[in-house]
């Protein structure tokens, strides 16, 4: 049995014969509720408690509390039990006195439909059993049962016998739209009835008119045949029958007291789409229906509509109507983590709406809001003049910790271990040492070498009642203190007998707060003493500690200690002396023997982590000011990361230009300290701020419930205080309110949010302490302001609520948070990139197809690096000069001029274009000139774009160097400039032939009828073999035929965006090449933010629920609730691959701070603060990524010594495999498959292979098709798929990938232009976006006489793979392809290395009818299968196919397995080795030490193997279960001879 339960059992006189029962049980935990000095004891148990132990329990509880509270998990419900317990609830019932009469009751409870039902046969009863429904539910819920039981009226079934035979056996459908639910294949029950409507009354969306009084929701508990509610939908889900014309509208509805989902039947198709489009979400109606169990919606209570009409609902809009209006300074958003629940779009706009001139966003340790609040404001202020102008002021709320740590205050020479301390305790009336809190009791001993020397000890009266919680802490009582003596003179006692000695205690700035404050009150003069604080001393001596207060302190030093005596203040004081004296001793043992060298105790390096903690607000006055923000934020976020983000205030200072700094809240260093200190020590605090911050008393709330104040009384007093004090120091105070939500309804969503633990941060401080009721920081209005601080003159209420909040906006400048660039990013500079860009294209291009270079290569590389522009101004020269020249003469004078002048470089190309210009338009201005030439300049180089190419040059040619080659991703193979400088592998040019002889070079585009070979070979790897004309020797073939307009656009006005696919055990080397590159501080991972998801935050409302004792929600309400928490910050993250590169010119804080990705101070790599996203069009990223492929191909090129780049793309057994796998010696039967593309990349899944069944593909163009209709969305199913099905169009004609668009639009005879845009409009979807331009752009390819199936076809498209991107992804299968058929044992061998994660080794080593049971019978289970059998399925089938073609996959050995990978069997003909890593739960981890010890020296036994393998027992057991072990011996033995 579970020991802690053990215990508890015992603890409650628990009958010994019970104790069997609870053998396989656990104690899970007890809840206690300190306040209401509650317990709630969670167990599980494997079955339903018998009757007598479940009676015996509840009668022992009270051994242990009172108030005592079982819950039970049952690990194997028997729910035929259940009623067996009705009769116990309902005596207990009686014996509280809570029901008459028990034979009323005794046969509502029945079960039926594998739950529990209380039946009602009449109103009367109902009503009776509802009074009991919420103590039955509580019951049955503790005991372990934990669905709702509901309260029926029972009436006839002939309802629900019409749905059962009208939606029995009904299949799933394919869902029409967003949120359609699948129907479930089982009979539906208690529900409503698709009957044919009656006529439905004018004004009504269905039935009749409604005259019925609504009720609230939170009544609906039970089953009602008449009932009309009102509420808004804010969520709906449709189903549709794929067998009849059946069809529910699901509304989610509220009306904010509780939710419900409403049912509508229909099945007519016409009434379908009418109540659709008339039933939106947002819209108020009252429903009249009748209420029953509903078994499709888990046995939850559904209403099912009769009649639906809208209803006129006026919101309670929330106005500002104050003449003066406030600013807001203090706004949390939900960029606040796990914090502010207030949407920072939905904030500005209120605060707009407000007409209130600006509001400051403040999030938590960041500034993550920032973006979208630049861009709202941005955009709201454009055209209006400066007086209607928006402010946004952009600041945070950070931790500032003190640089100095204060252990010892006052220290003197002597040895620590020599001296007498007076160690004390006071325990007072309250907090506030400044206000009307005093001293209690005096607890205090003087200790010297460990001995307690004397003892004080003084009760005091403080002349007026204590409050409960000070008795009910210290059990001091106000009869106790009743004829004791004043404060004045207990205190002048205490002086006198502590004399000059060094004083200590526990948080001593508490103690001495009280001291200083009577030395104040009593005129004594000056204390000065010395003084060590154990608090600080133990934070500092056992930093690997996490808890540091008194009673953690005895535990740690062996202190003997009675809890029960704590806070009772000589008790105290002695067990601080002894803690005291073990720490001195610690102390003496690192060499610290002096008082002095103790207070140096702290690294001022290290101080950040152990200084005070006070929260601040800072805000931006310019943007001098926002990039030290960007500074201080960083740094929090990183070098002074601890636990969580902090700033040392001497860091604040350093940044302090253009900043203003604020006091912040409730855990501010001003309102603190206001507790215990004079006026004239809080002036001094204070001065070190720039305005001074008070929030609302209700802000304050819960530290009256904490016991910090005793009453709002003592808040407001503090409140004051500060008040009064900031104002006589001549600094501005403002009221603020702390804003974390936007109204006061919406703080149910901050409670839900703060009752779960932040990620690496623990509970919410409002989570912590009893606080029952968090306060509401909602954005008030000015009037609201006003009266929160009704309790101040007008004067002063004005000053602190409008004028001073209004001379701070008036301070901070309108500023650009994110730069305007227009969206082209700031590229790093390299030193002659143009030269070198122009030099790899040059050089390449001359190495393939010789010097001069063929024209139509020429013209490509000049368009693609600069635009039109200076190709057309050559031209336009050579056509006014040498006008008579012949057309050959011209073309070669043409080129050879071309050629000249790229290779001149920019400037050239700069003056050329200048000068046709000029010659054109003689009268153009210097400046027109310039906007001129910026608009014939585009391509690589014109449009800037040069760097961006040599970066991801010098990227892959690393790679390449390091033995890995590297994919493309997008449509940079769209660009012959990439491809010539080693970018991509695609050639983007139309088919050609190129000979492959070095000396020859020979190149052909045009046959000998003198088309383009491009015109039938989309492909040029689908060209026939030729035989050089010039040379003789075989020719190559190249070119896939992709205009360069689909990667860089137009002019250059599309950024280029370059992804490329590293090996993916190489990315990690890619990316550290980047620091390398740019250096360390300019290069960052682009950082992500993860929000609360919507299923988190459903489960955190239904936490929320059961840890507050709310049962009976229904999950229609707890989705409603959800909403108000989802998008809420949770963590930080990382793009995969994407690097964000600063350039050398600038620093990251032009841009956006940084931080380490989830707080994970270990990181190799800092990221961006803000989501990358909003930096996008300002900086350069880098998409590095990492990939499967290159990782297969280099493992492939090390087994076969074969260079992969030399592989053939038109081999024709390769291709047969895409229809049969005969190719691969096996039939269809053997493999269960009809392809031979099993485990190929792009090829190999379930879907492409129907599509290759179905396609029939024989080219590689066919399988670029396939490419980009496998990646598309919308592209294949219910459209090209159609086409083909239907006859409309063969394969070969259907849209695959969005190059296809324009190619086949401008074939049509549109402007490439126009081509592009389109392309452009249909490939991201906007065809159904953007209906009006769509509209247009469907015109213009009518007359074009586009064909209508290919205008609807783009209609339906939602996104489109890159043509280049597909033919990088086809290149990479037909390599692999090509050692599938050729070397299979090295196919396989890095198949099951590198893809695939799940074995069923086991399995795999018995060979192919093992392997061909297993994967049927794991077929047979289908959605039965686990997530583990699901994941071996794939790689079962391809070991299937394996070894139909002879493989065999040997016993895993402790002598040749590797850790990872699998090994060719030298010794043993077409056999692979199973790595270690196959075993089942044996890590990468072990798997490679394993191998490391095993090559250091072999294992001598199993124990040998454990304990340098880092092996558990259980994998030692499993290993020597697969025979793996079996020559070891059980452990080391020396042997004697």
């Amino acid at each position: 049995m579970d020991s802690k339960l053990n215990l508890f059992l015992e603890k409650i006189n628990l009958n010994k014969d019970y104790f069997d029962f609870f053998k396989d049980a656990t104690l899970d935990k007890i809840v206690v509720n300190k306040s209401k000095q509650s317990f709630l004891v969670k167990i599980t148990i494997d079955k339903y408690l018998p009757n007598n132990i479940l009676a015996n329990l509840i009668e022992n509880k009270s051994l242990f509390s009172p108030d005592l509270t079982y819950n039970f998990t049952v690990r194997n419900p028997d729910n035929n039990v259940l009623l067996d317990y009705y009769p116990y609830f309902l005596y207990l019932l009686k014996e509280k006195d809570e029901i008459k009469l028990i034979d009323v009751y005794k046969n509502s409870l029945v079960y039926e439909g594998d739950t529990l039902r209380l039946i009602a046969y009449n109103k009367k009863e109902e009503d009776r059993l509802k009074e009991i429904s919420n103590d039955i539910n509580n019951f049955y819920h503790n005991i372990g049962f934990h669905d709702y039981i509901p309260v029926i009226l029972r009436e006839d079934n002939e309802i629900e016998e019409e749905i059962s035979n009208e939606l029995s056996n009904v299949t799933i459908p394919e869902p029409i739209k967003k949120n359609v639910i699948k129907e479930e294949p089982k009979r539906y029950h208690n529900s409503g009835t698709p009957r044919r409507r009656k006529s439905t009354d004018e004004g009504c969306i269905l039935g009749k008119i409604i005259d019925s009084e609504p009720i609230k929701m939170s009544l609906l508990l039970g089953e009602d045949n008449d009932v009309t509610v009102e509420g808004y939908i804010f969520g709906t889900d449709y189903f549709e029958s794929n067998k009849t014309n059946f069809k529910i509208i699901t509304l989610k509805i509220t009306d904010e007291t509780d939710s419900i989902a409403c049912k509508v039947f229909c099945n007519e198709d016409e009434e379908y789409e009418r109540l659709c489009k008339a039933l939106k979400i947002g819209t108020w109606l009252k429903i009249r229906g009748y209420t029953k169990i509903d078994n499709f919606s888990k046995d939850e209570l559904v209403l099912n509509a009769r009649d639906i009409m809208p209803v006129e609902h006026e919101e309670e809009e929330i106005i500002d109507d104050a003449k003066k209006k406030r600013v807001e300074l203090h706004a949390h958003t939900m960029m606040s983590q796990m914090d502010g629940v207030a949407d920072e779009v939905k904030l500005v706009k209120q605060a707009m709406k407000w007409g209130h001139k600006a509001i400051a966003i403040t999030d938590h340790n960041g500034c993550q809001a920032f973006p979208h609040v630049y861009n709202l404001v941005r955009d709201y202020n454009k055209g209006k003049e400066e007086k209607d102008q928006f402010k946004a002021l952009y600041g945070t709320e950070l931790v500032m910790v003190d640089d100095s740590v204060d252990v010892v205050i006052r220290p003197n020479d002597s040895k620590l271990l020599d001296q007498t301390y007076v160690v004390f305790d006071f325990e007072t009336t309250g907090f506030n040492a400044g206000g009307a809190d005093s001293i209690i009791e005096i607890g205090a001993v003087k200790m010297k070498g460990g001995e307690i020397l004397e003892r004080y000890d003084e009760l005091i009266n403080p002349g007026r009642p204590l409050p409960a919680k000070i008795t009910e802490i210290t059990n001091i009582t106000d009869l106790m203190l009743e004829d004791k003596d004043n404060e004045e003179n207990a205190v002048k006692r205490f002086v006198d007998w502590f004399s000059n000695y060094p004083m200590v205690a526990h948080n001593a700035k508490f103690d001495i707060s009280f001291l200083e404050m009577a030395y104040k009150k009593y005129n004594l003069g000056e204390f000065k003493n010395p003084v060590i604080d154990t608090l600080e001393l133990s934070r500092t001596l056992d930093n690997n500690y996490a808890r540091h207060s008194l009673s953690a302190l005895v535990k740690r030093y062996n202190v003997p200690w009675n809890e029960e005596s704590h806070h009772r203040g000589d008790y105290d004081a002695e067990g601080t002396a002894l803690v005291l004296y073990k720490m001195l001793e610690k102390l003496d043992s690192r060499n610290i023997e002096t008082m002095q060298e103790l207070s140096n105790i702290v690294d001022s390096k290290e101080m950040y982590k152990y200084g005070n903690t006070n929260h601040i607000n800072i805000l931006v006055l310019n943007k001098k000011g926002l990039k030290n923000l960007f500074k201080i934020v960083s740094f929090a976020n990183t070098t002074y990361l601890y636990k969580t983000p902090r700033i040392p205030r001497s860091v604040i200072n350093e940044y302090r230009e253009g900043l203003l700094i604020g006091s912040g809240c409730y855990e501010s260093e001003v309102f603190k300290q206001a507790t215990s200190k004079s006026e004239e020590e809080l002036s001094n605090i204070i001065r070190f701020y720039d305005y001074v911050e008070v929030q609302p008393p209700e802000c304050y709330s819960h530290l009256v419930e904490t016991g910090d104040f005793a009453n709002e009384g003592e808040v407001i007093s503090n409140i004051k205080k500060i008040i009064n004090t900031t104002i006589d120091a001549g600094k501005l105070i403002v009221a603020t309110g702390d804003v974390h939500h936007l109204t006061r309804e919406d703080k149910i969503y901050r409670e839900i949010i703060v009752n779960q633990k932040v990620p690496g941060g623990g509970r919410h401080p409002l989570a912590r302490g009893g606080i029952k009721n968090i306060p509401s920081n909602h954005f008030r209005t000015t009037t609201e302001m006003l009266e929160d601080f009704a309790f101040l003159d007008d004067a002063t209420r004005n000053l602190i609520v409008i004028d001073n909040p209004k001379k701070i906006a008036d301070m901070a400048e309108i500023i650009e948070v994110i730069i305007e660039t227009g969206g082209i990013p700031f590229s790093p500079k390299i030193d002659k990139s143009v030269e070198t860009v122009t030099d790899l294209v040059f050089t390449k291009a001359s190495d393939m197809y010789g010097d001069p270079l063929p024209y139509n290569i020429e013209e490509r590389i000049s368009k693609e690096l600069y635009g039109d522009g200076v190709y057309e101004a050559i031209e336009a020269k050579l056509k006014r000069d040498e006008s008579n020249l012949s057309a050959d003469d011209f073309k070669k004078k043409l080129f050879a001029s071309l050629h000249s002048t790229l290779l001149k470089g920019f400037d050239e190309v700069k003056r050329v274009i200048k000068e046709n210009l000029k010659t054109t338009n003689p009268d153009i201005t210097d400046e027109n000139l310039e906007k001129a030439l910026k608009k014939n300049l585009g391509g690589v180089i014109g449009g800037g774009f040069d760097v961006i190419y040599l970066i991801a040059q010098k990227l892959v040619k690393h790679s390449n160097d390091d033995g890995y080659i590297v994919g493309s991703r997008g449509s940079v193979g769209s660009s012959f400039v990439a491809t010539m400088m080693g970018i991509t592998e695609v050639n983007p040019l139309p088919a050609h032939y190129l000979c492959l002889n070095k000396e020859c070079k020979y190149s052909e585009f045009i046959n000998d009828d003198g088309e383009p070979y491009g015109k039938d070979y989309p492909s040029g790897y689908d060209l026939p073999d030729k035989i050089c004309p010039k040379c003789g020797k075989p020719m190559g073939k190249e070119g896939q035929d992709m205009p360069f307009a689909t990667f860089l656009g137009f002019n250059a006005d599309k950024v280029p965006d370059i992804d490329l696919n590293f090996s993916g055990e190489y990315q990690w080397k890619a990316h550290e090449y980047t620091k390398v590159l740019f250096g360390v501080d300019n290069v960052y991972r682009a950082g992500t933010i993860g929000s609360v998801a919507e299923k988190t935050a459903y489960g955190y409302v239904r936490g929320y629920f059961e840890e507050h004792g709310i049962v009976g929600k229904r999950s229609t309400e707890i989705e409603r609730l959800a909403k108000g928490c989802t998008g809420v910050k949770r963590t930080t993250g990382q793009h995969p691959g994407g690097i964000v590169v600063i350039p050398g010119y600038m620093d990251v804080f032009d841009f956006t701070p940084f931080q380490y990705p989830a707080d994970d101070n270990t990181s190799l790599w800092r990221t961006t603060h803000f989501d990358y996203h909003a930096i996008d069009q300002d900086v350069l990223k880098l998409d590095i990524l990492g990939h499967d492929d290159p990782t297969v191909l280099r493992m492939l090129q090390d087994l076969s010594g074969i260079d992969i780049t030399t592989l053939p793309m038109d081999d024709k057994n390769i291709f047969s495999i895409l229809t049969s796998p005969k190719a691969l010696g096996v039939t269809e039967d053997d493999i269960l498959c009809p392809t031979g593309t099993l485990g190929l990349p792009e090829l190999g899944t379930r879907f492409v292979i129907n599509m290759l069944v179905e396609t029939k593909p024989s080219t590689f163009a066919e399988l670029v098709k396939i490419s980009g209709l496998s990646h598309g969305t919308d592209v294949w199913a219910g459209n090209a798929s159609e086409l083909i099905k239907n006859n409309i169009v063969p394969f070969k004609d259907v849209i695959g990938c969005r190059d296809d668009i324009m190619v086949n639009l401008m074939n049509w005879g549109m402007k490439p232009i126009r081509a592009f845009k389109i392309m452009e409009h249909v490939r991201k979807g906007k065809a159904t976006k953007d209906p009006e331009t769509w509209k247009g752009m469907v015109e213009e390819m009518k007359v074009a006489n586009v064909p209508e199936w290919y205008i609807e076809s783009c209609h339906k498209i939602k996104y489109m793979f890159p043509k280049a991107h597909a033919c990088a992804y086809v290149m990479s299968a037909i390599r692999i392809a090509w050692f599938k058929v050729y070397k299979p044992l090295f196919y396989y061998a890095a198949f099951f290395s590198i893809r695939v994660d799940d074995f069923d080794i086991e399995t795999m080593i018995k060979g192919y009818n093992a392997i061909k049971t297993r994967y049927e019978d794991l077929l047979a289970k289908g959605f039965e299968a686990t997530n583990k059998e699901t994941n071996i399925i794939e790689s079962l089938h391809v070991a299937l196919e394996a070894t139909a073609r002879g493989i065999r996959f040997a016993p895993i050995s402790l002598e040749k397995s590797d850790a990872t990978r699998f090994v060719v069997d030298a010794e043993h003909e077409n056999t692979l080795i199973p790595p270690f890593k196959t075993i089942d739960g044996l890590g990468v981890t072990v798997a490679k030490t394993i191998v490391e010890e095993r090559d250091k020296q072999p294992f001598l036994s199993k124990e040998d193997l454990q304990k340098r393998g880092k092996v558990s027992k259980t994998l030692i057991d499993k290993m020597a279960e697969m025979g793996i072990i079996d020559n070891l011996p059980d452990s080391n033995q020396l042997s004697l001879f």
